[in-house]
């Protein structure tokens, strides 16, 4: 690994990630995601010049990141700086909840524009959404409506999100 592939990145953080994906993915692909991290319209041929490898290298290892579904690359609006509100929604379902039911409020959620997060839990709650909207009241309003409509929903617990330090924090290029 010559010292030209080692700027620019924290070896910190670097072992961290080799230690995760052992086996999974090199550290090639691992610089390729820090890259497009930072920049996700960096092109093919500036992630391979700052790598010291080919730009068909890059392009074949990016677009099978992108085809095993490691990768993707995408646009975010950063809801904090736009000032919007939005809250986490951790779901108990009934113990007597069909899987029909619980497959039905996970594929609303999914399809629903004002959920823009679906985590599933293993212990006291089974899955939280998180919903977003204009402001709070017209939001608490939204997720009542969802959550009404979901039989399998024995009980909900909202939690006003007031700041995200970490979620995004970077300012992208």
């Amino acid at each position: 690994m010559s010292n030209g592939f080692k700027r620019g990145f924290n070896l910190e953080e670097l072992n961290f990630w080799r230690g995760i994906f052992r086996g999974i993915l090199d550290d090639i692909d691992i610089r390729i995601y820090f890259l497009l991290r930072e920049n996700g319209r960096m092109s093919d041929t500036e992630i391979a010049k700052r790598l010291g490898v080919s730009a068909t290298t890059i392009r074949r290892r990016r677009l099978a990141l992108q085809e095993r579904g490691y990768l993707q690359i995408l646009g975010i609006l950063i809801l904090q700086e736009l000032h919007m509100a939005y809250m986490d929604v951790l779901v108990r379902f009934n113990q007597n909840a069909s899987n029909d039911d619980i497959e039905k409020l996970i594929d609303d959620a999914k399809n629903s524009y004002r959920i823009f997060e679906i985590a599933e839990y293993a212990g006291k709650y089974d899955v939280l959404l998180r919903f977003f909207g204009r402001d709070m009241h017209s939001l608490m309003r939204t997720i009542h409506e969802f959550m009404s409509k979901h039989p399998c929903v024995a009980s909900y617990e909202i939690l006003p999100v007031t700041r995200s330090p970490k979620a995004f924090n970077k300012r992208l290029k």
